[in-house]
């Protein structure tokens, strides 16, 4: 109220109003939130009060068509202890009247209503409580390796109250980063059961991420809608990378012909990721890396072979490339030289030239 003196210019005229419409506003300030919790959880609802106090303050539960059933009054306390045993209703400096439900059930559900009366005006705000109650997801451990063509089958579900809510807006859905797969309530009874399979084939290079969710909106009257509901993850489970044999390997992005001095990049797709060996001509083991240098004492026609392996749920496989030295690399720079039309032969390209043929007639 204090923002009204904004429009008085003089302070007394302000005083004077404010002393008037002290006895006829309601202090309520701000009402609870909507909320959606999980059995077990604790939630609190709170009234934001001028006097940040329970004075004045009354609160009502209703549930379903029911109703409403008073469990705080400001002049008598809490009321019917066994039923809303869970309830604890309290004063904050800041907040005002707090209530503050422990160990949530599916029966904690419902429209909850903070009021004040005052000079036979009566303000009330309203919130919804959804309680759910989430199973957890089937299996409740997904395989830690998962290969390529392997079946995915899994399944999440959860119980609600749908008195509170129209069944158009709760979704149940598997998240996935290459995937999103939706199952919408229809079930209009008092309770609902949603249940969500998916099934797929793992495919190659594809990252498995799987979270059920809960989306849902509901608003003070029970039934649609606000729009800063989250959605409540249901259950999940961890990151898993499909895994697949090595594939087709590579040499320097296909390159095809290779000389003396110079560096080859073996490379294969594959996960986990492939080792790597390179033996020569004479089946000795010469790198454990994915690159070779081939030796200044190599020869055009020397034969070096890479070869990827890896291993998909305890099964090796390997695949294997061969390349052969076809010059030397001094040779391989004077004939790229001479196939380029716009690039006439250097004296220093075709003296390089020279020393190494002389080399290999050597």
């Amino acid at each position: 109220m204090s923002k009204l003196c904004r429009y008085f210019p003089v302070e007394m005229w302000c005083f004077i109003l404010l002393t008037l419409l002290t006895g006829v506003l309601s202090s309520i300030r701000k009402g609870p939130s909507n909320s959606v919790k999980k059995v077990g959880d604790t939630v609190q609802l709170i009234c934001k009060t001028d006097t940040n106090s329970c004075e004045g303050i009354d609160w009502t539960k209703m549930e379903g068509s029911q109703s409403g059933t008073a469990f705080y009054r400001s002049a008598y306390g809490q009321l019917n202890p066994k039923k809303f045993a869970n309830y604890v209703v309290s004063s904050d400096a800041r907040d005002g009247c707090i209530v503050t439900i422990s160990n949530l059930s599916l029966t904690d559900s419902g429209v909850f209503t903070c009021s004040e009366e005052r000079n036979q005006i009566e303000e009330k705000k309203n919130a919804v409580l959804l309680v759910i109650e989430a199973s957890p997801c089937s299996p409740r451990v997904l395989d830690a390796e998962i290969a390529k063509g392997d079946s995915v089958s899994i399944s999440c579900s959860v119980n609600l109250h749908s008195d509170y809510i129209k069944p158009s807006s709760v979704q149940l859905v598997w998240l996935n980063s290459n995937f999103s797969l939706r199952s919408i309530a229809s079930n209009e009874s008092a309770s609902s059961n949603l249940t969500l399979p998916y099934s797929s084939k793992a495919e190659q290079n594809e990252t498995l991420r799987f979270r059920c969710s809960l989306s849902l909106s509901v608003n003070q009257d029970g039934t649609l809608y606000d729009q800063s509901s989250p959605n409540i993850e249901i259950c999940s489970f961890p990151t898993r990378t499909v895994l697949y044999p090595v594939t087709e390997i590579k040499f320097n992005e296909n390159q095809e012909q290779f000389a003396k001095g110079e560096t080859v990049l073996c490379k294969a797709e594959g996960h986990p990721p492939p080792a790597y060996e390179w033996k020569d001509k004479d089946e000795q083991v010469v790198s454990n890396v994915g690159s070779y240098t081939i030796t200044e004492k190599s020869s055009p026609g020397d034969v070096f072979e890479c070869t990827a392996k890896n291993s998909v749920k305890g099964v090796p496989h390997s695949i294997s490339k061969s390349l052969t030295v076809t010059e030397f690399l001094e040779t391989k720079a004077l004939r790229k030289e001479l196939s380029s039309a716009s690039s006439p032969v250097t004296p220093t390209g075709l003296l390089v030239a020279i020393v190494g043929l002389l080399l290999y007639e050597i």
